[in-house]
């Protein structure tokens, strides 16, 4: 097993295991502790998954390297025509957001359009 897929796990039982006791010692204060158990399984999960996945096999190549990068610019590129558009919505008088809502939903587009960029360039199989 590779050892940053063993940290992962480890620091992800960890986690899960300081939730579970900060549940247990604190009566109403319950948001702390599902922090450390939400935190906790995403560690622990991903480091399952990629051990499953890859083993002792490198995780990545020049390949995919490439593909992430270009996944990245497009989702950037969205996200900068994204709040362009936001900016002259609101301009306009068409919608009118908070800072907060603005800031939320271009913090979602940019997650969400690198993922479906990355797992575009990867389902392609390359980028030109």
């Amino acid at each position: 097993m590779r050892p940053r897929n063993l940290y992962r796990i480890i620091i992800g039982a960890l986690m899960i295991t300081s939730g579970i006791v900060s549940i247990l010692l604190t009566a109403g204060e319950v948001i702390i502790s599902t922090m450390l158990l939400a935190a906790g399984f995403a560690f622990l999960i991903t480091g399952i998954s990629r051990h499953r996945k890859y083993g002792d096999e490198p995780e990545s190549d020049e390949r995919s390297k490439k593909i992430g990068a270009y996944g990245i610019t497009y989702a950037w590129l969205t996200g900068l025509f994204f709040m362009f558009g936001l900016f002259w919505l609101d301009y306009i008088g068409v919608l009118r957001l908070s800072t907060q809502n603005a800031l939320a939903l271009s913090v979602v587009v940019l997650a969400l359009s690198a993922v479906i960029y990355q797992t575009y360039l990867f389902r392609k199989g390359d980028v030109e």
